[in-house]
């Protein structure tokens, strides 16, 4: 027998699953692809890490913004 109360709602719990899946995107992809763009470039110029390291900051900057962008579409849809 499950006495778990959850009381939420299973649409509210699905927006929640969709919400976290929307943020792990935003700050996943940014940083991967400017991190092997840099690899990529650092392979081809013998400069390693520098630019990997530059294209990792770069991802990061970018899933920043992606990220902020959310959170205001976020609050102004509620």
């Amino acid at each position: 027998m499950n006495n778990s109360h959850d009381t939420t709602p299973a649409p509210k719990k699905l927006n929640v699953v969709r919400e976290i899946a929307d943020t792990t995107w935003r700050m996943t992809i940014p940083v991967v692809i400017f991190a092997f763009i840099g690899i990529f470039i650092d392979v081809k110029l013998d400069s390693k890490p520098w630019v990997t390291l530059l294209g990792v900051a770069v991802g990061f900057y970018f899933a920043y913004v992606l990220i902020r962008k959310q959170i205001k579409a976020s609050q102004e849809y509620k």
